[in-house]
């Protein structure tokens, strides 16, 4: 039995990774994404789509999703939704064996399968309903036919590298960009003219009814504004950015303060890993350096740093892999011991909702919503949301279709929020927000109700002393607070 399961790792990995990636799905409330993705997705399908296409998405995950919730399982509809995302978190994990895992010594391909089934980073990622595990998966089939097409041009692996780069197109811009873009510069280097114009045309032939979008789509990255910044310089946010990337891959994103110290001392560990690993890799450790390249500049252009693992979740399979091929060296055994007690730790603190560094992911919205629901009427209460530091989307998935809510930043939300002052019949107002204001309004609403009535306040998501520290010495305690007010 032993030699066996030795051979056939899957057996044990699979299910273990299936059992963690199931354990209460709906631990974390939907967020932002997830709570716009879960109310478009209650519609029609060519409404979901254009909406999709609007917010710089492209088609296949939101099609795929829209089949699959359409399924009589019976689940909740955000665990549903959630499942979807871990079915292809677990092909994804039989793709990596079988493509990957499969050609290494014994030893490397169990501690391969280990950090990829144990990563806190792909757990929290897996468990959301967003195509990020869509895109590792895209990502680890198309970077394997890629090294076959370039070593021996069969016609087979040139559909199915063909096949894997659509697939990663239609489901996502940077990761489609990347793989494609690496694609044609492998090829080019090695003067594979045949299979490149074979790959050409077939991603020219399947893409063309998507072509117009990803135009604009490329318009509205080039345009994008400044996003949230913690530095507030755009050249001093990059390695902020690149640090939690690391921080991600390496121990995951619920890290207590002294786990965090411990990683850090373990990354150059790692780093020194990975080098060696990629001294023998060949065009693996190129590609996994041009999509790293690649994909980072277009995700750091577009979103803050909390957000960044998530975009590049299509690198992590490489990534350990590089690692894993680096660690016969006592550094390197050290690095790996050192990632998998990370990753012990990283899935305790998930489950425990303990340590988070993104604190939007953990905030209770259920629990908020439901406090909300029994404790106020809809005819006697008015919910208002910090939309600029708060999370508005999540709160409108939690509360619909029984609710409503106001939004601090939108034009008439003043005038809407003064006349039920003046409304005998609004006896609570509930005011979530953010406990760092970037736009100085939810200070002129606080005032404005709390002139007129009594106010209790509920805190959530505590942050620790590592963070109040680098913060200053006016650091608020708590992340977001749920502000009452009554009459």
């Amino acid at each position: 039995m032993i030699i066996w399961l030795r051979r056939h790792p899957l057996a044990l990995w699979v299910p273990l990774q299936a059992l963690l990636y199931c354990w209460k799905l709906a631990l974390l409330s939907p967020w932002g994404d997830e709570a716009g993705t879960l109310l478009m997705v209650r519609g029609p399908l060519g409404t979901l789509v254009r909406w999709a296409a609007e917010d710089v998405h492209p088609p296949l995950y939101y099609s795929l999703l829209y089949c699959w919730q359409r399924l009589p399982i019976g689940f909740d509809f955000a665990v549903q939704a959630r499942l979807l995302s871990v079915a292809f978190a677990l092909a994804g994990t039989v793709a990596l064996d079988r493509l990957w895992g499969a050609r290494l010594a014994e030893r490397t391909r169990w501690l391969l399968l280990a950090l990829w089934t144990l990563s806190p980073c792909l757990m929290l990622y897996a468990r959301m309903c967003r195509s990020y595990t869509l895109q590792a998966l895209c990502s680890i089939v198309a970077v394997a036919m890629l090294v076959r097409v370039a070593e021996e041009a069969r016609r087979r692996d040139i559909v199915w590298l063909t096949m894997a780069l659509l697939a990663a197109m239609y489901s996502h811009y940077v990761a489609g960009i990347a793989l494609v873009g690496m694609t044609n510069l492998v090829l080019l280097r090695r003067g594979n003219w045949r299979p490149l114009l074979m790959v050409e045309g077939g991603l020219a032939i399947g893409y063309l009814p998507w072509i117009g979008t990803l135009a604009s789509s490329l318009t509205a990255w080039g345009s994008n504004g400044r996003s949230y910044s913690l530095t507030g310089s755009r050249v001093l946010e990059v390695p902020v950015k690149f640090g939690y990337w690391c921080m991600s891959f390496v121990m995951g994103e619920a890290v207590p303060d002294w786990v965090l110290v411990a990683g850090i001392l373990l990354l150059p560990l790692v780093a020194i890993a990975a080098w060696r690993g990629a001294r023998g890799a060949g065009a693996v450790a190129w590609i996994a350096l041009g999509l790293s390249a690649i994909g980072f500049f277009g995700v750091a252009r577009w979103v803050s740093y909390p957000f960044v693992p998530a975009r590049m979740l299509f690198v992590l399979p490489l990534f350990l892999l590089l690692v894993v091929r680096g660690s016969n060296s006592r550094l390197g055994r050290v690095a790996i011991a050192g990632m998998l007690l990370l990753s012990v730790s990283g899935i305790a603190c998930y489950f425990n909702k303990v340590g988070f560094r993104n604190k939007e992911y953990p905030v209770p919205i259920g629990e908020i919503a439901g406090r909300i629901l029994r404790e106020s009427g809809a005819a006697d209460s008015l919910v208002l949301v910090d939309n600029a530091n708060s999370d508005p989307i999540a709160m409108l998935y939690a509360l619909h279709p029984r609710r409503s809510l106001l939004q601090t930043g939108l034009p008439g939300t003043g005038d809407a929020v003064a006349r039920a002052l003046e409304d005998p019949r609004i006896r609570t107002v509930w005011f979530l927000s953010n406990t760092r204001d970037i736009t100085g309004l939810n200070g002129k609403f606080q005032a404005m109700l709390g002139a007129r009535m009594s106010e209790r306040v509920h805190s959530y998501e505590a942050y620790s002393g590592l963070e109040r520290w680098v913060m200053g010495p006016s650091a608020p305690v708590y992340f977001q607070e749920l502000v009452e007010y009554r009459r």
